[in-house]
């Protein structure tokens, strides 16, 4: 049975912690054996190619000079782009340790292409953007928010996010802190998938960093 600390700072219930060991959240590119070398639930960005399609439709092999890995790939964070073998791809998500066999499951994928706006497509942002542009865009792209939690909402896993520009409501998995202790001063950079919903759109966290 899964137990949790709960860290409250300036009484905001901020953190909610798994007793087993983290992940970690890796900033910037690693290569495949770099990334194979980290605890369960990592944080991962890796370059490289998408050099086949596995049986089952949603794993893939992914390759970059140190080595192969394989990659969960769900339809929709395909986003539209269409990714031969010998394109070079950034994907960003989180490693799977399970029984010594190592996989990525993907979040998003970055080409040359993502960042181009298609009327009703989800687009992809590899930067910051406001809250107030975040809130206009399909469902289910990919943003990156900067500002300040400034309060968790009764359920204790969704929180109010805030910039200069406006607020959005932010789904937190407890497994998404991955060991960070922040408060509400603590200025961080939220990156996750935008939930258009009847008019009220949210964001689920995927990293958050301080």
């Amino acid at each position: 049975m899964k137990k949790y600390f709960i860290l409250c700072i300036y009484s905001l219930i901020l953190v909610l912690i798994p007793a087993y060991a983290q992940g970690v959240t890796i900033n910037s590119p690693i290569t495949v054996n770099q990334a194979t070398q980290l605890p369960h639930n990592s944080w991962v960005i890796l370059n490289g190619n998408i050099i086949n399609a596995l049986p089952g439709g949603i794993n893939f092999t992914f390759r970059d000079p140190s080595g192969d890995v394989t990659v969960e790939i769900d339809r929709r964070v395909w986003r539209g782009l269409n990714i031969a073998p010998s394109e070079l791809v950034q994907i960003h998500g989180e490693l799977n340790q399970n029984r010594g066999l190592v996989s990525v499951r993907a979040r998003v994928i970055v080409n040359s292409e993502t960042i181009i706006t298609r009327p009703g497509q989800t687009i992809v942002y590899t930067y910051p953007i406001p809250i107030s542009e975040a809130r206009t865009l399909p469902h289910d792209s990919w943003v990156i928010l900067s500002g300040n939690i400034i309060n968790v909402l009764p359920n204790g896993r969704h929180y109010t996010f805030r910039d200069s520009s406006g607020e959005m409501v932010v789904e937190i998995d407890p497994n998404v802190w991955r060991g960070l202790f922040i408060n509400e001063s603590d200025t961080v950079q939220i990156t996750g998938e935008i939930i258009a919903n009847r008019g009220q759109p949210s964001l689920v966290a995927r990293v958050i960093r301080k």
